[in-house]
């Protein structure tokens, strides 16, 4: 393989070859190509007026030549400017990044093959360490998210999620703010509330005028920083946790009822749980016939009320077309929930009764909703436990960045 060749496939230009070797690992071939770098220049001021002593050599690993592992080895040199007095080493150009072990084409290989295979098996295809390999994503996606574009968002959905059980309360959670439109990760921060969302403020306030609705959960603290900071945008409390919050008190009534109750009737409600969570719609003949034979237990009038409620809920969101067939089935809801003796029902009520305006806002913003920002937290926690957690806050904040785009990288 003559050396203009590699030039062209390695990109390694301005190199001399000096010497090469070539040899066995085991199955493996190696070609070792010796490069002589082109004459130096002081990084400060560009003068070719420099005296150079050689440091040390680094191997870099270049792209494979079919099953042939290619490596460089190129001296570093010490380079001290007569014209400013500048003392540096010299940087390897064809080198990924400052201090790189690969090259600059085999770094870019491995981050686009990375959505398609696990970053182990690319060090074992391309022998080198699983550590390189991370590092060169790293690097990779660093670039590629320095930037974002804000120009275009309208509608953003904000939320949290808890990822750091064993860091002090404050620093558990990481917070994430998505473009609702287009799917794409516009921000993500350690914490939860208006603290997390500091940095976000900055990049977005040139263009904080253009967005129009933020979708979130019924926390106080989001809404309170998207009526101060976005006094334009409309609040959405979407539809997801609206029924997740009912469900939330379904649960909680269930294990009320079966802690009241004796074992006898226990056993027969025990094992239905998923029954009442799921929509009445999805149930199978033979789970219809399962709910039905619970909700004639006299001990579950309380849990199948709470049930009842909460498929109540469900048909005005799928009933009600407008805000004027919405506005005044949800209050009918809430005031229904209040008069009630059950004390999940009541607290829903209240939950609801505080956050109306948010709620209703669903009908009149085009059905906008968070659900989006929810499955891309399922998609978060896959890769946490795909990768049994992070120790690297900053990957990880990459790597969540990347899972918003439509090919992200594997583990």
């Amino acid at each position: 393989m003559a050396f203009n060749e590699i030039k062209y496939t390695q990109s390694v230009w301005g190199y001399q070859e000096v010497k090469r070797k070539f040899w066995l690992e085991g199955r493996n071939r190696v070609l070792v190509l010796y490069l002589q770098p082109p004459g130096a220049r002081c990084p400060n001021c560009k003068s070719q007026d420099v005296a150079t002593y050689k440091h040390r050599d680094r191997t870099l690993v270049g792209l494979p030549h079919g099953k042939c592992q290619v490596q460089f080895v190129v001296p570093i040199r010490k380079v001290i400017c007569r014209n400013c007095g500048t003392a540096s080493y010299e940087r390897v150009a064809f080198a990924a990044y400052k201090n790189a072990r690969i090259t600059r084409l085999l770094a870019k290989k491995l981050l686009t093959r990375a959505a398609d295979v696990s970053m182990k098996s690319l060090a074992e295809e391309y022998q080198v360490s699983w550590r390189t390999v991370r590092d060169a994503i790293e690097d990779g996606l660093r670039k590629r998210y320095r930037r974002r574009d804000f120009s275009n968002v309208t509608h953003i959905g904000v939320d949290e999620l808890y990822v750091f059980p064993r860091e002090r309360p404050d620093r558990r959670f990481v917070t994430t703010v998505r473009d609702d439109d287009g799917g794409a990760v516009l921000d993500v921060a350690r914490g939860k509330g208006a603290a997390a969302l500091r940095r976000f403020e900055r990049k977005i306030a040139p263009f904080k005028d253009n967005i129009r609705s933020v979708s979130m959960d019924m926390a106080s603290s989001y809404a309170s920083w998207a009526a101060s900071f976005l006094p334009n945008a409309k609040i959405v409390i979407d539809r997801f946790h609206v029924i997740k919050a009912l469900n939330d008190r379904v649960d909680k009534a269930r294990r009320r009822v079966m802690a009241m109750v004796d074992a006898a009737t226990a056993k027969k409600i025990k094992g239905n749980r998923y029954l009442f969570l799921r929509n009445r719609e999805s149930l199978t003949p033979k789970e219809e016939k399962k709910l039905l034979k619970v909700e004639e237990i006299d001990e579950c009038s309380t849990l199948t009320e709470v049930y009842l409620f909460k498929e109540r809920m469900r048909s005005i969101y799928m009933n009600a077309k407008t805000y004027a067939d919405a506005a005044p089935l949800f209050d009918e809801w809430v005031n229904d929930a209040e008069s009630s003796e059950v004390p999940e029902l009541k607290s829903a009520a209240k939950t609801f009764k505080r956050n109306r305006d948010g709620i209703l806002a669903y009908w009149t913003s085009g059905g906008m909703n968070n659900a989006g920002t929810e499955g891309f937290n399922r998609k978060i926690r896959g890769l946490l436990e795909t990768a049994y957690g992070f120790h690297d806050y900053k990957f990880l904040r990459l790597r969540i960045f990347d899972l918003g785009e439509k090919k992200s990288i594997k583990d």
